[in-house]
């Protein structure tokens, strides 16, 4: 069978001629003139000539070459990926450490920790945590007006979702975390000196998400945070550095790893103040939050690897350890020389010829985990007789994946320590040239710039975390003049499809999504980005129900057909939402309830506008949305009157 696409890289000068010649009638009809001596024929060789080079240079590019290439579109070389989750105790088991350990102790980043009952893999702590026995004695946010919201409840339950910080989540809205220690030492324990450095975790178990963007393999991931930890003991106000946060600002689940070396006492009870100096994005969903959390990655750090140099030209020797791990654009070995004076580290060169002889280099193939020295020439070469130690870290790669639920073990604890809520993900084997191609592909066909309104719209409800259900750009008027300026409106996803009283499109949220968007804008365009028009209304509704029928399903019934039909957010792919610029008249509304199973006739029925006026129709602009608000709506069903005709 032949190919249904030729193979450019085969195709030669006349093979390229041939095909323009080919193409000439269809594309310039009132071209006519196809000999040599014609300037078009001139410049279609040149292209010709230009396009055979290219193919031959692109097809014989050196490895450094094709490196650095792919750096261009931030593709980078790297090993093995460690799955990483996180271990949480398990607060049905009456047995485990958090329910009968006295003493505060310190797990260190070299623990090993496995799945119950299993040996391999292994896992390990990402830093060294100071963990200490007690509990959330309460849980409570301030506002700031003032308002005090007690969640300690909400959160020992940990099945429904709750708002830690509130609806609006601003920068003055506080978090206070009230911990109670079991150790009689306090939270340091009887020696301060020994659990320095060590970083104590907060787990966070946020509400799942709807968004597909959203993947839990970045789950343990740290990153910048813009959050602020205060220890509150006594009269002492200690502000804490937040090491790594893994939970992008508290919206995801993830764990806060404090450093708590600043504090000097060893407070049994103290608290954890949080709050974001710019407020959120959007406000965070939790599920539950509890300390002592471990932060876990799959594989082991091979430390000073021995090798005995030969002292010959351009020695090498393999890693005696496989599933090589580093990321992309880090070094993935450390290699040093242990000489008479101390150890010398090594650099790694990508190029042994272009060093010279006194250089201490090395080059370092990552596909064979191959170190190579230099011949005297270019690198110099470790003298003979001469320890070489190497340190670099593996994993398992994709052996590393582990399921939800499963029972965990942790050096230094007797028993089940806890279990894992989310699966242990993000495992992976090396990258190779293939897997470097392909993403290399996706990036120059996606990672592009934001041209058209489509390419704006599918960008904004694509970002994570931030939860955009609908987005579109509002076209230009003729009237007005072009000024480069581009209008996305946005409208946020609705949780559990309930319209909160005030709209949740917040200026944080909406500065949230112009942030992430304007970079890729192009030069000269200005981006804009604001809510939907909101226009508020509530709804006063009485039906009589048929006979045999409960008034109270009926009512349930008929605020749910409300709710589909008058619904803003595009979460239920099976229902259409409401489009803008579309009024809602008296005479729709009353066809939707009447069209309700069960209902009889509408006795009564009230349109009200925010200022409590009726009205006959829902009047929206050209990008306007009509919102119910169906908290201050009443809907009543009963029963027909006695005697009335069935």
């Amino acid at each position: 069978m032949s190919p249904l696409a030729p193979d450019l890289f085969q195709r030669r000068f006349q093979d390229f001629m041939d095909i323009g010649r080919a193409r000439l009638q269809s594309l310039s009809p009132e071209w006519t003139d196809h000999n040599a001596h014609d300037p078009g024929i001139t410049l279609m060789e040149l292209l010709a000539w230009v396009g055979e080079a290219q193919m031959y240079s692109l097809s014989r590019l050196r490895r450094d070459e094709r490196s650095a290439y792919a750096a261009l579109l931030g593709v980078s070389p790297e090993g093995t990926r460690a799955a990483r989750g996180l271990i949480w105790s398990d607060r049905l088991n009456p047995e485990s450490p958090e329910a009968t350990f006295l003493k505060t102790l310190v797990i260190p980043e070299s623990s090993v920790i496995n799945v119950w009952g299993v040996e391999t893999p292994t896992f390990r702590p990402t830093q060294n945590l100071l963990w200490t026995p007690g509990r959330i004695e309460r849980l409570e946010s301030r506002s700031d007006k003032g308002k005090t919201t007690d969640h300690t409840a909400a959160n020992q339950r940990g099945g429904a979702a709750f708002l830690p910080f509130g609806e609006r989540a601003g920068s003055r809205d506080i978090l206070t975390l009230t911990f109670l220690c079991r150790d009689d030492e306090g939270l340091f324990g009887g020696n301060r000196q020994a659990v320095k450095g060590a970083l104590w975790s907060i787990g966070i178990l946020a509400a799942p998400s709807p968004e597909k963007a959203a993947k839990t393999v970045e789950s343990t991931r740290s990153f910048r945070s813009a959050l602020s930890a205060t220890l509150v003991a006594g009269d002492q106000r200690i502000p804490l550095k937040i090491e790594s946060d893994s939970t992008s600002g508290l919206l995801s689940t993830g764990v806060l790893l404090l450093n708590l070396d600043q504090v000097s006492v060893s407070p049994k009870t103290f608290s954890i103040e949080l709050r974001s100096s710019n407020g959120f994005a959007r406000p965070p969903r939790w599920l539950r939050v509890h300390p002592n959390v471990i932060p876990i990655q799959q594989g082991r750090t091979i430390a000073d690897e021995r090798q005995d140099s030969q002292g010959v030209p351009d020695w090498s020797f393999q890693l005696a350890e496989s599933g090589l791990r580093f990321d992309a654009g880090r070094e993935p070995v450390k290699v040093e020389v242990l000489e008479s004076s101390g150890r010398t580290a090594w650099s790694r060169t990508l190029r042994l010829a272009d060093c010279g002889p006194e250089q201490t280099v090395f080059e370092f193939d990552d596909r064979s985990s191959t170190v190579t020295f230099g011949n005297g020439v270019n690198g110099l070469i470790p003298p003979a007789n001469t320890v070489v130690l190497v340190s670099y870290a593996v994993s398992d790669g994709e052996e590393g994946r582990v399921a939800r639920n499963r029972k965990w073990s942790v050096a230094g604890f007797a028993g089940v320590f806890g279990i894992n809520p989310d699966p242990i993900v993000g495992g992976s084997g090396r990258s190779g040239w293939l897997d470097q191609r392909r993403e290399a592909r996706r990036r120059s066909r996606e990672d592009h710039a934001l041209v058209s309104m489509d390419d704006i719209a599918s960008a904004a409800k694509a970002l994570p975390l931030l939860e955009v259900s609908r987005a579109w750009v509002e076209l230009p008027s003729d009237a007005v003049p072009r000024t480069g300026i581009v209008t996305l409106i946005a409208l946020r996803r609705r949780p559990q499809d309930v319209e909160p009283e005030t709209a949740p499109e917040t200026s944080r949220w909406l500065t949230a999504i112009h942030r992430r968007l304007v970079l890729r804008m192009p030069l000269g365009t200005r981006l804009v980005v604001k809510a939907p028009r909101y226009v508020e209304f509530t709804i006063q509704a009485e039906v009589e129900v048929e006979f045999g029928r409960k008034p109270d399903a009926i009512e349930d019934a008929i605020r749910k057909q409300l709710r589909n039909r008058l619904s803003l957010d595009e979460s239920d792919h099976n229902r259409q939402p409401r489009q803008p610029g579309v009024p809602v008249t008296l005479r729709d509304i009353g066809a939707w309830i009447r069209a309700t199973d069960g209902v009889k006739h509408v006795t009564h029925l009230q349109v009200r506008n925010a200022a409590e006026k009726d009205i006959d129709s829902v009047v929206v602009g050209r990008h306007g949305l009509p919102r119910w608000i169906a908290s201050r709506s009443t809907v009543k069903a009963s029963r027909p009157a006695t005697g009335a005709s069935r």
